[in-house]
């Protein structure tokens, strides 16, 4: 390896050679891996990839993504999921009762500007995307989200944001009090479970630019904990 855990890297830089496993965001030329993009290192024992620093959203089947409502039509919602296309959510994939789609007004059910959390059931070549807010097997409660706060930030910063193994939103979780819903898309929900409500998810809001401000940073973690618990005066 020719690059640290967590160093920030540039294309075409060399980060390793020899009998390395070389993933997201590299290539090999020969024996040596080099870097695609500008990015974080991140290093696994012999595995290597690069985080992007950087980057559009790009939906894949399976992403728990948080939206908002764009437009109730005769049998879908279109539904901003920060990609470049709308998302599709069918009555079929957001609704278990049967409904008459002559006498419903679908906008009893969702309407535009709710918020709901959902997961990507296929994209396909064209970037035609479909969403569900009825799969089993989801991480969180699907569906439309009530109160709290949404915050935007750069999908790239996500995995820092969850961090190694989910100790940085278990963090922010435990300190804050919130629930927090992250989003693949960068779209990130949060709701106090606790008083003072606006100033818990407030000081979330801040936290979480913090993270994508300085994601670049080793330690960030610790540093965000303590400049939580100093901040927070409840």
């Amino acid at each position: 390896m020719h690059v640290k855990d967590r160093e920030v890297v540039t294309p075409g830089e060399r980060l390793a050679e020899g009998q390395v496993v070389a993933s997201e965001g590299t290539y090999m030329e020969k024996d040596k891996v080099y870097s695609k993009v500008t990015g974080l290192a991140d290093v696994q024992g012999r595995t290597i990839r690069v985080i992007p620093l950087a980057g559009p959203y790009r939906p894949t089947p399976g992403d728990l993504v948080v939206g908002v409502v764009q437009e109730v039509r005769f049998s879908t919602w279109l539904v901003d999921i920060r990609a470049p296309l709308p998302a599709i959510l069918h009555v079929s994939n957001a609704l278990e009762e049967e409904v008459d789609l002559i006498e419903t007004d679908l906008s009893k059910y969702f309407k535009e500007g709710d918020v709901l959390a959902a997961v990507v059931k296929d994209v396909n070549p064209v970037q035609r995307i479909e969403i569900s807010i009825l799969e089993e097997d989801a991480p969180v409660r699907l569906g439309r989200l009530e109160g709290g706060r949404v915050v935007d930030i750069d999908p790239v910063k996500v995995p820092r944001v969850i961090g190694r193994e989910g100790s940085m939103i278990k963090m922010l979780k435990r300190e804050l009090k919130c629930d927090i819903i992250v989003g693949a898309n960068g779209r990130i929900y949060v709701k106090a479970r606790e008083e003072p409500k606006r100033e818990r998810e407030a000081l979330a809001a801040r936290a979480l630019r913090e993270i994508e401000r300085r994601s670049h940073l080793e330690g960030l973690t610790d540093w965000l904990k303590s400049n939580i618990r100093r901040l927070s005066r409840w």
